[in-house]
Order: C-alpha cells, then structure tokens, then sequence
C-alpha cells in the first residue's frame, strides 16, 4: 500500500464517547441541548451539533444519530462526560440515558475502497450520506456502520460490542483493509478541521469552531445555550476562530502560534500531513490575523493558514497501458508503452515506470549523506542522494526508510515528506516522491546484486554549491536539495525540511 488514501485502510478508533438515550421523549429531549435540529431527524440518519452551556460554552462537538428507540450521541472521548450532563436535565421525561462508551470496540474504515470492502462485508451497501447509519452483521457479529464526514469521503465509524473486538478487526484484515499507520485517525480528522476535546479551550463558543454552517440550526426551537449562539449570529462575527496552520516541520501541541509580532494562540493538536505539505495542526487564533496571507510563525519556523477540510492530493492520471496504449516491452521495472499522441497526430513510444522515492538524509543537522552510484547508463560515478523503485506494497514513506537503509545503512528515527515531481515527462512517466530523513542511526547496508554505491557525507552549504557548480549533474539530486533549501528559505543549518 503507497499511501492511506491508496485503498482501504482501517484505523482503531480505540474507545469512543457513546451516549445512548432511549425512550419516548428521547429526541424531543436531545433537541433540547444541542445547537442541531435532532427533532426532525428519521431514524437512520444523523448530523453533528454542538452540546453547550446555559452560557453558550461547548462542551462537545458531537455526531448526534437517530435510531429507531431514541438517539446514539457519538463524540471523540477526553470532554466533559455528556452522560452526566444530560442527566442533570432529566426530570420526567420517558427516557433512559446510558454511558455505552466501555461496551464498545471502534474502528474506522477510510479510503476510495471502503465502501466496497463494507459491502463486501456487510453483505449490503453502507450508507452513504454523512452521518447516515445502519445496523448490520459482520462475520457473524452485529455492528453498527455510520458514514463519518470527519474520516473523508467514503470514511466510516463501525462499532461491535468490546468483547468481539478482536473479532472484528481479524474479519476487516481478512477481507484485504490494511492497517493505517499509527497517528492515522488524528491525521483524519486534523486535515478535515473536526476538533476534539484537546481543541476546545474552556470559554469557546460554537461560532468559533468552524463547523456553524452544519452544526448549528437557526430555525430549531429553545436549547440551552441558544441566547449565545443567537446573539453572536446577529452580531455577524466573531473574534477568534479554528484554523488549520501548516509548516513543513513538525507541529507540536502547546507551539506558539506567532505574526505580526504578536503571540496569538497555540496550537492544540497537530499531525504529520503531506497533503498540507509537512505538518498540520490546529489553532483558535484571532481572526483578523487568520487570513490566507497571513505570516505565522510557529516554534521560529514559517506557517501558513490552510483551507480544512486539506484537498486530497489531484489522483496520477492513468499510465499510458490503460489509456489504449500498446505495450511492445516489459522490462523488470519498467515497460514501453506505444499510445497515440494528443489529438490523434501520430503514436509516441513512452517509458511506464511505477514511480520511486528520493530522500535527503541528514546525518548531521548541517551534514547530509550522498552516495556515489556506477551509472552504466552514462558510463561514469555520479554522486546522488539514495533513491528507488516503488516495487511493492508499502507506505511512500516506508519506502523511502527502507531505500536509505538499503544505500546507506542508516536508519531514520524521523522521515518528511517534502515534496514530488515528474522525472522526464517528454518520454517518461516516472513519479519521484521526496523525503528529508533525519535522527539517523548507522547500520550495514544492503545492497542489490550488481549494485556499487559508496556513501560520502559532506557539509550542506557544500552539496548546495556543488548542484550550483555542476559537481553534482544528477537531476533528481539537484532537485531534491534545491527544493530543501527553497522549503527552508535560509540555508540555516538543522532546518532542511523547513518552512
């Protein structure tokens, strides 16, 4: 698997906060709590809405379901325990509330593939539209499935009982989902702007949270909480709000957000994210200073403000085979396609080749590790930065790791995404996926039969003067390091992968 997105991949959702209330006036009930029209919900569907205060404070962001006995309030766990709170309210309504949040194994299914593999599993097509749930049966075990828009596209919540857990995550495996990677779930949910409890500071309004437009009915009767909400949306704005900021160094929980000269938050939760171009977190900063030309700075590394949901990367165009091409050879790794040129003018001779990774690995925060490779193609030793084939299933990043183990013998504590590029797209279509890979530690290296490659670790005010100086001429080489230094703005030392 390249990349999560790639396929089907399920993600344990570990425990979940799972408030049930059956009964009567259940619905009628919830309504009366929550920023979100619940009483005009049927069964099976669902929407998000905010719980509040009497002083219009959140404290939750929540999908709010409607079953056919009542309602499944279902919300990230680590807040204010819902359960308790509704109770509190509870006078003589027919309804039971009940905290189900232990009784419950979580595991979400994302990817262009997971419906299919829902299906596959459940015997019967999952809902599709956001927040839209249904009751089914997976190997045997009964499981709830709700279609989660915080999980993407075609992103799913399937819940069995706690018991069956490891009953269903073997039937997932087994039907061909792979296991995300670890920080896959808040990866999910950081790059689609859904905050949890860590991102909701005491005192936050709903308006603030950036999920008004879907969370918050004004037409819906009295909740408590409404005078706040209502006021604030007659006053047409409000003075901080949630943005996802973006550097292409790591993001940590508690970094300052800084511009103008000013602190003007911190970030509250943050995730590895190429498709934002490095690292993504979440912050409450204020809004004049939350435009999208706005210049941050967070932990002294240039930031930005991102568009939440982050688009998914465009998808590859389809090779050249699947386009009509005619394949006259297929080599080892690569294949010669015959496909008409655009416009019917003729037939063009192109190289397939199923992509490869490059990485800069710096050994040192102002050393980086080359190798010298026989390059029989050009008859002579070019120095380069390791790089490979993407020959089997795995993570872009994982390949990356394991080329720079292979080449060099060291292995990468922490590897970043910087970037990619076509390689010589006139004749070839070949993907070059970058990564900068730094706290390294040395080892054997492991080299193909036939392979001569040496490595040779120089300064990196160095290797940037020899792409200058034509000392290095191997193109992927001097596009991988220049684009660094681009990303890095200075030629600082320990900031390669900089903003």
């Amino acid at each position: 698997m390249r990349d999560m997105a790639a396929r089907a991949t399920w993600i344990d959702a570990g425990r979940r906060s799972a408030v049930i209330i059956r009964g009567h006036d259940a619905a009628r009930f919830v309504d009366g709590f929550t920023t979100a029209a619940v009483g005009s919900l049927e069964p099976g569907s669902g929407t998000e809405g905010f719980f509040a205060d009497a002083k219009g404070w959140v404290l939750a962001l929540a999908g709010i379901l409607r079953t056919d006995d009542g309602v499944w309030i279902d919300a990230f766990p680590g807040g204010p325990p819902l359960a308790e709170h509704l109770e509190r309210y509870h006078i003589r309504e027919q309804l039971e509330i009940v905290d189900a949040s232990a009784d419950r194994a979580s595991v979400v299914l994302a990817g262009p593939g997971a419906a299919a593999a829902l299906a596959a599993l459940l015997g019967a097509p999952p809902p599709r539209a956001p927040w839209a749930h249904q009751q089914g049966f997976i190997a045997g075990m009964p499981v709830a499935v709700v279609a989660v828009p915080w999980a993407g596209a075609g992103g799913y919540l399937v819940q069995a009982p706690e018991a069956q857990r490891s009953l269903l995550v073997a039937a997932i495996t087994a039907a061909g989902v792979v296991a995300g990677a670890p920080g896959a779930l808040e990866r999910l949910r950081i790059e689609h702007g859904w905050p949890a409890p860590a991102d909701i500071p005491a005192k936050a309004l709903p308006q603030e949270l950036s999920q008004h437009a879907r969370a918050i009915s004004f037409t819906k009767g009295c909740y408590l909480g409404q005078e706040t909400v209502a006021r604030l949306d007659a006053l047409g704005h409000v003075n901080r709000r949630l943005v996802g900021i973006a550097a292409a160094r790591e993001l940590a929980s508690g970094d300052l957000v800084r511009g103008g000269g000013l602190e003007l938050g911190a970030i509250t939760s943050a995730c590895e994210s190429p498709d934002a171009g490095g690292w993504l977190g979440l912050a409450i900063i204020p809004v004049k200073s939350a435009g999208p030309d706005a210049q941050l700075e967070v932990g002294g590394v240039d930031a930005r403000i991102v568009v939440l949901p982050v688009p998914a990367p465009a998808a590859e165009p389809p090779p050249p085979s699947a386009r009509g091409g005619e394949v006259v050879l297929t080599a080892r790794r690569f294949r010669v396609v015959r496909i008409a040129e655009a416009g019917g003018a003729g037939t063009r001779e192109v190289v397939e080749h199923p992509g490869s990774v490059v990485v800069v690995p710096l050994v040192a925060p102002d050393r980086v590790c080359l190798v010298e490779v026989v390059r029989v193609a050009v008859g002579t030793t070019l120095l380069e930065l390791p790089a490979g084939t993407l020959d089997r299933e795995e993570t872009l990043a994982d390949a990356a790791a394991r080329e720079l183990a292979e080449e060099t013998g060291y292995r990468a504590g922490r590897i970043t995404p910087v970037g990619g590029f076509w390689m010589s797209p006139g004749i070839l279509r070949e993907r070059m996926h970058l990564f900068v890979a730094e706290d390294l530690e040395p080892g054997p290296q492991a080299l193909e039969p036939g392979e001569q490659i040496r490595t040779r670790v120089v300064p990196w005010a160095e290797a940037l003067a020899m792409c200058r100086d034509g000392r290095i001429d191997d193109a992927k080489t001097v596009a991988g390091l220049l684009l660094c230094a681009a990303r890095r703005g200075a030629h600082a030392p320990g900031d390669a992968a900089g903003g």
